[in-house]
């Protein structure tokens, strides 16, 4: 772990010659610069940039700034296998900037001023122009989330604790894992991953003084648009306040979990062997499988051990995965 460090994080696709330009300008243009970018390329058919005279220049400018940068070519799963890739890269913190973001200079240097240790996550105000002009009160809470705008869609008054952010933010890097169960289109992705912080112990921010400009449009970008992709993706966001559990593992693990299991608050377990917690309501694997789209390698406990290089026992990783913070 890079302590102290920030890696600044971009997914993009479809957008080289229109708003990614623009994002990596204020991503250098920073009072505090990151430490490291990484720009992470989901395109059907990738372009070396270095060829491209725009980026040539944005290249020699990130070197004049003293930012080193890389490229990594994306698995066209979606941006939430970049933004978990990014997520264990080593670094204590991560601003997440959107390929079409443009950052105001003082961002990241006003959201570290709140980087403290029960810090998970911070996000400014993320604006798509023109501005209806209003400001309401808006609560943040993760069960008003059909009921009212998000509160990064306005400018921010105050330093305000909320239960989800979205688009651009900074987070602590390492402690939750992205929800790697979502379609290619991602939806709720980094609502899930900051209630997930949330759930863990850490606060969850708002700041003033950090604008983040928002182009949105509707061509380019992660998400394609394909309805029954946002409806799989909203039936795993409902289970949003469940711990979730897979034990896709032998009778032993079964056991050594069990020790714990009285700690953890409102559990939806996935095992092989159901006797071992009698009482509990249960579902099968395959049941898992069917719901995640195939794909529980992230609710591995020994996956999740090997990202964070575990040197622990056990049982002592579960609690790791499981409880929040104390």
């Amino acid at each position: 772990m890079k302590k102290g460090k920030v890696l600044c994080s971009i997914s993009t696709r479809g957008r080289y010659d229109n708003y990614l330009p623009m994002a990596l300008q204020s991503v250098m243009m920073q009072t505090r610069v990151p430490d490291y970018l990484v720009i992470f390329d989901d395109n059907d058919e990738p372009t070396d940039l270095r060829n491209v005279p725009t980026y040539q220049h944005l290249f020699q400018m990130l070197y004049l700034r003293k930012l080193n940068w890389e490229v990594i070519f994306g698995e066209k799963k979606g941006q939430h296998y970049n933004h978990h890739k990014a997520n264990h890269m080593g670094y204590e913190w991560v601003w997440r900037v959107d390929d079409d973001n443009i950052a105001e200079p003082n961002v990241l240097e006003t959201f570290m001023s709140h980087a403290k240790d029960h810090v998970g996550a911070i996000g400014g105000a993320v604006l798509t122009p023109p501005l209806n002009g209003k400001v309401m009160p808006v609560t943040g809470k993760i069960e008003n989330i059909s009921n009212e705008p998000n509160v990064q869609w306005n400018y921010i008054r105050a330093v305000q604790h909320v239960d989800h952010l979205h688009c651009s933010f900074l987070y602590r890097a390492g402690v939750q894992d992205y929800e790697l169960s979502l379609s290619k289109v991602a939806h709720r992705e980094e609502t899930l991953f900051t209630y997930g912080l949330k759930k863990k112990g850490y606060d969850v921010l708002v700041v003033p003084n950090a604008v983040t400009w928002h182009l949105k449009s509707p061509t380019g970008g992660i998400r394609d648009g394909q309805h029954e992709l946002y409806m799989h993706d909203e039936r795993l966001f409902e289970l949003r306040d469940y711990t979730i559990v897979v034990l896709d593992s032998g009778l032993g693990d079964h056991i050594n979990f069990k020790h714990m299991l009285p700690e953890i608050k409102n559990p939806l377990i996935f095992s092989c062997y159901p006797d071992v917690f009698p009482g509990v309501p249960q579902k099968s694997i395959a049941e898992a499988l069917e719901l995640f789209s195939g794909n529980i390698d992230h609710h591995n406990v020994y996956r999740w051990m090997d990202n964070r290089n575990w040197k622990g026992t056990l049982e002592e990783a579960y609690r790791a995965m499981y409880l929040p913070k104390k």
